[in-house]
């Protein structure tokens, strides 16, 4: 009876707007509880709609879970692509283009993006094989500004540009539980940057050489 006065108290929306609004709901779970807080229940009783209505949009919590993942990562995506995109292809430019997005950014959602983006908020296969190919995105994006940055081979780019975005989001991570400052650890980070590629003229160590 509940779920039924529920389903009538609703705004109706069509069936895109709906699913929408939902990945919305969804997204505002995560981002306020962290990603095990995320159900079907959760984002039901969220958006004061049936539990049925939740399963008429999404089959199960893996789908709802990658959709909600690629809900949050695209409007970033997008934004660091037209950074990239405008940008003359210097790392520590693109890096000050890049803080904007990751630290003005919800503190909920910042967190919600490198949880999923390392996997290491679900032992969900559905969730590690979503951040695998959230990642191959992201490498494959920063790529070329790493390939003609450092001097790098394709392959070797994508592994240093991970390992960058690796050492961002400690960063971030640091700022975010207040063991440094802002300022002091993106200057760090961008004095790390120009470290790297002033070193860059001398030839990354081949495979199987010591």
């Amino acid at each position: 009876m509940a779920a039924a006065r529920a389903a009538k108290k609703r705004t109706y929306l069509a069936k895109d707007d709906r699913r929408l609004a939902l990945l919305e709901t969804a997204a505002a779970v995560v981002e306020r509880s962290g990603w095990p807080a995320l159900s079907m229940i959760s984002v039901a009783e969220q958006a004061k709609v049936s539990r049925q209505l939740v399963y008429q949009h999404f089959e199960s919590l893996d789908q709802l879970m990658a959709e909600t993942m690629t809900h949050l990562f695209r409007d970033g995506f997008e934004r660091v692509r037209e950074n990239i995109q405008l940008n003359t292809g210097d790392l520590a430019s693109l890096t000050r283009a890049s803080e904007e997005l990751a630290f003005n950014s919800p503190p909920g959602r910042a967190r919600a993006l490198w949880q999923m983006i390392t996997a290491t908020y679900s032992e969900s296969a559905e969730a590690t094989r979503m951040s695998r190919r959230l990642r191959h995105l992201l490498t494959n994006l920063w790529m070329p500004v790493g390939r003609d940055a450092l001097g790098l081979k394709d392959t070797e780019a994508r592994v240093m540009i991970w390992m960058l975005h690796m050492a961002f989001w400690g960063a971030h991570q640091l700022v975010d539980e207040n063991e440094v400052d802002r300022e002091t650890a993106m200057r760090l980070f961008v004095w790390m940057l120009t470290q790297i590629q002033a070193g860059s003229v001398i030839a990354p160590p081949k495979a199987g050489k010591k």
